[in-house]
């Protein structure tokens, strides 16, 4: 039986985010029940009405359902949590960040999205329901009958997009509180669009920018994976941004014991019990998720009174579900002991894999709490180990196994930890700590990578970089460094700790990569970890600070500047490869797509690195060349936020009191924005009174608003010397007459000292 129904607008706008706050209807008993609801509402009954003209807003979006029918999906957890739509209608999407709106033109070639739609599904925590109830009656009396078949296969759809593809978990946020039978204001939307791939639009009350519109991963096959095209704060919510997500959880300390035996095979197990100090940071529970590596297998847990604790985790899931024995209010506390094992480790001839370096302990979902960690290692005599933290203990145990104990002296981020069948090299210097380099002779001499020519090198560098930083940046916090070698093409940093690629132990190449690389490693004990970054918008102030930090070190420890300004350039041309699309530093984690993050490291590492060294250039007294004020800068922002997190708007002011003038609009530009400049430079002599000459020059400026400003340096080689100056270029064309200079200028050098990533042509002076 249905009733149709012409209803006027209905707004629903979630202003600011609320965290999970009210129960209604029972928490699950298992992970396992409450999954199985959720996964078959396409296959349970459903009651339905019709209805005309229905608008339903949520932040910036809008969900007009013109002329169908409404479905009540099957409850879960007692209660109704979704509605599926089918009919005429329409879908419109309009962030009113211009960051936002130029990440929706890059996929959908428009700043606001406006697509008819053909179906669409609502999951919800939030009112919804109770707002649909004010107008619409889905009679109790009315007998549930099957969904259509079309309807069917969208809500199967839309279980497959909210779920991870190997594993079949759903999205923790929106399990959390299927879990949990509370109220919160989140919403989900899974939008049949009449043409293209369906879109996603999601509040998050759990996430900082709640608000996001997803779309299908491009170039990943058939899989229905989601990816975030557009991601913002609610309207209305301007509280500071210190995190991604708004705390429930935290973890203050682990206690962890971990076994790493080797069997007659050779293999390498991995064998732990982790028990967590747990705090609630608001009411929270009874179900609460944690980050655990998909291929850890959960064996039990206990309270700290020995009773057993629920838990749950599907086969390949990045997730671990724990259910607290009762709900926590916000400020208590609950420790829990973890048992699993895993497959984290692969031997190869000598080598370990180590397949994840952080997530081999539970984490929040937030991932980036601090934490005190007290572990102790079990390790087979024949490989040599290292760890964050202060080693106070070595002994053999029972089992002929090593046993070493690892204390963090104050809270660390991330924990990590490598062995292998290393052999260990001392290196120290006057000032730092002393460094023990662990390097795999054996696995060079097997043929991998022939020779070990460079350990007493990655010593020096590493000691190197540490005395260099500290003089530069203020001191680091450790009382031991390791340095130790991974079979991977990359490098790692944690507190006192870095794993270098295998291939930096072999030689250190003529071009002053490999000093730069090892410095980069070195410099994160001041960005990333000495001064975290606040979100991933401020991703930069990480891995960006620490590329230029390597490259600075690099020219220092070679005398070079050629071979400076040389990886300036080849990082230049990968950003130019990149220009165009999603260029801004602002984007974080967020630049490029799931499927392909080729556009991350030469944006958030390579340009990063870039808009430091152009701030240096920028601070450059050009009369003395003297850096005083860049490096204060420097100095005091790792200084004032060391230990905590800072944002791009907290460097941006420790740089504008150096500099003595505002920088907003320096930031705009090379922060928030996306555009590069191209350069077309022409010039003129021409003789003045008193010997003197008058040089001309004029700079066409393309590729960037007209509004785009940069203080260019320009050199110019003269009969018995140089003179220095900057030039501010500002719109389609600038013409400036630069000061009289003492004799005939022989060269004119254009953005000098690479003060500008731009492209740059010299062209013929016309009148």
């Amino acid at each position: 039986m249905r009733r149709v129904i012409r209803m006027g607008v209905l707004a629903v706008v979630a202003l600011i985010p609320r965290p999970a706050h009210a129960q209604v209807g029972v928490p699950a008993a298992t992970f396992a029940d409450r999954l199985a609801e959720l996964t078959t509402l396409a296959d349970r009954p459903a009651r339905s009405v019709a209805v005309t003209h229905l608008v339903l807003r949520r932040d910036a979006a809008e969900f007009t359902l013109e002329n169908g029918t409404l479905y009540l999906l099957a409850p879960v957890g007692g209660r109704g949590v979704a509605v599926a739509y089918r009919g005429s209608g329409s879908f419109r999407y309009a962030p009113a960040s211009p960051l936002e709106q130029h990440r929706l033109t890059r996929t959908y070639r428009s700043s606001s999205l406006d697509t008819p739609l053909s179906a669409v599904i609502f999951v919800f925590s939030d009112s919804t329901l109770a707002e649909l109830g004010r107008s619409v009656t889905f009679s109790p009396q009315a007998t549930a009958v099957p969904l259509p078949g079309d309807v069917r296969g969208r809500v199967r759809e839309l279980i497959d997009y909210l779920s991870d593809p190997d594993s079949k978990s759903p999205d923790p946020d929106v399990m959390g509180d299927l879990l949990n039978a509370t109220t919160s204001d989140l919403f989900y939307a899974h939008v049949a669009r009449t043409s293209g791939d369906p879109v996603m639009f999601m509040l998050d009350p759990y996430a900082v920018e709640a608000s996001r519109l997803l779309g299908r991963t491009r170039r990943a096959g058939w899989t229905r994976m989601t990816q975030v095209v557009s991601q913002s704060r609610l309207q209305g919510d301007s509280a500071p941004e210190t995190s991604e997500r708004r705390a429930q959880i935290d973890v203050t300390r682990y206690t962890l014991d971990v076994s790493i035996p080797r069997n007659n095979a050779g293999e390498v197990k991995f064998i732990t019990a982790a028990r967590l100090d747990l705090t609630a940071a608001v009411p929270v529970g009874p179900w609460v998720a944690f980050q655990l590596f998909p291929k850890l297998q959960i064996d039990s847990a206990r309270w700290g009174d020995g009773t057993a604790a629920v838990t749950a985790k599907l086969k390949d899931a990045g997730e671990l579900w724990l259910r607290l024995d009762r709900p926590l209010a916000a400020g208590e506390t609950r420790p829990v002991t973890i048992y699993y094992h895993g497959d984290l480790i692969d031997r190869y001839d000598d080598l370990l894999y180590i397949k994840s370096s952080i997530s081999w302990y539970p984490l929040t979902l937030e991932g980036r709490t601090k934490a005190v960690f007290d572990m102790t290692f079990h390790t087979p005599p024949s490989y040599r180990f290292a760890s964050v933290g202060d080693q106070v203990d070595s002994t053999a145990d029972a089992s002929g196994m090593v046993r070493t104990h690892w204390v963090t002296a104050a809270p660390i981020r991330n924990a990590s930890f490598n062995l292998g069948v290393f052999e260990t090299l001392s290196a120290h210097g006057e000032g730092v700590p002393p460094v023990t380099v662990l390097y795999s002779e054996q696995a060079h001499r097997s043929g991998l990578l022939p020779g070990a020519y460079a350990k007493e090198r990655v010593g020096q560098d590493v000691v190197s970089a540490l005395q260099f930083f500290q003089h530069v940046y203020g001191d680091v916090a450790v009382k031991q460094f390791y340095a130790t070698e991974i079979p991977y093409p990359h490098g790692e940093a944690f507190p006192g700790l870095v794993h270098l690629a295998l291939s930096t132990f072999v030689n250190t190449s003529d071009d002053g990569f490999d000093e730069f690389f090892r410095a980069h490693e070195v410099s994160h004990q001041w960005w990333g970890i000495g001064v975290d970054f606040a979100t991933y918008h401020d991703r930069w102030l990480s891995e960006g600070f620490a590329s230029f930090s390597g490259l600075w070190y690099m020219q220092t420890v070679r005398k070079q500047n050629k071979l400076y300004f040389s990886m300036l350039d080849r990082w230049r041309n990968d950003i130019m490869l990149h220009r165009g699309e999603d260029a801004a530093l602002a984007l974080g984690t967020r630049v490029g797509d799931v499927a392909d993050g080729s556009d991350y490291q030469p944006i958030i590492y390579d340009k990063g690195a870039w808009v430091l060294h152009m701030l240096r250039v920028l601070m450059l007294d050009l009369k003395t060349m003297n850096e005083d004020r860049f490096t204060g800068a420097m100095r005091e922002f790792y200084g004032s936020f060391r230990g905590g997190r800072a944002s791009t708007d907290d460097f941006r002011r420790v740089a504008e009191r150096h500099a003595g003038a505002r920088l907003d609009w320096f930031f705009d530009e090379w922060f928030s924005g996306a555009a590069i400049p191209s350069y077309k430079v022409s010039w003129k002599a021409e003789p003045a009174d008193g010997g003197k000459f008058r040089v001309r020059l004029r700079v066409l400026q393309e590729d960037v608003p007209d509004t785009f400003l940069m203080y260019v340096p320009v050199t110019v080689t003269l009969d018995g010397g140089m003179a220095r100056v900057r030039v501010k270029v500002q719109g389609p064309r600038t013409d400036v007459e630069l000061p009289l200079m003492p004799s005939k200028p022989k060269e004119l050098k254009f953005n000098d000292l690479n003060g500008v990533l731009a492209n740059v042509q010299a062209v013929g002076w016309s009148d």
